[in-house]
């Protein structure tokens, strides 16, 4: 493996220790080799790191297992999952598991990475769905452009989303980038 396959979500073996990429980005200077800058997290320790690799960088890819799982509850910092296939129960922290921790909900079927039998990354379904628990009132003659509102999901996510909905309605949210794709039914 090379450096351009360092995508975030990627785990790689670096100066003998496994490695998750955070995030990853491109850079090219007039005149200059393109280099990837990334940040990653060492899987057994949790330290970040921001580096540079160039070309000439190569790797061996790190052995993960995606494991599918059923979350069950949370409790301090402790997330609580159940592995479907088992019905054996797993724990991570939010530190390992994250932002995407917000969209969790009861009985929500996601992915949990795993190395060496650890938890190391959540993997969420690419949409949510998640109740309304606030929302404005829509004042009359708003509607005539396509205006929105932010409304409050449960988990205390806030979301823009048009003015005809409202409190206890369901919201499907793209987990990728935290918008409004459209009402549940």
């Amino acid at each position: 493996m090379d450096y351009t396959d360092l995508k975030p979500g990627v785990t790689f073996i670096y100066e003998g220790q496994p490695h998750l990429v955070i995030s990853g980005q491109f850079h090219r200077m007039q005149m200059r080799k393109a280099v990837m800058r990334a940040n990653i997290r060492n899987i057994k320790t949790g330290q970040i790191l921001q580096k540079t690799f160039t070309a000439s960088d190569q790797f061996d890819s790190a052995d993960v297992e995606r494991l599918g799982v059923q979350y069950l509850y949370h409790d301090g910092d402790l997330y609580h999952f159940m592995d479907k296939t088992t019905f054996e129960q797993l724990q991570a922290s939010k530190e390992i598991l994250g932002e995407n921790v917000k969209y969790l909900n009861e009985d929500l079927e996601v992915a949990l990475l795993m190395y060496d039998n650890n938890p190391i990354q959540l993997i969420l379904p690419q949409h949510v769905n998640l109740k309304v628990i606030e929302a404005p009132m829509a004042i009359k003659g708003d509607s005539v452009t396509n205006t929105f509102k932010t409304v409050t999901c449960e988990n205390g996510i806030k979301v823009s989303c048009p003015l005809f909905i409202k409190e206890g309605d369901i919201l499907k949210i793209n987990t990728e980038t935290g918008d409004y794709v459209e009402r549940a039914t």
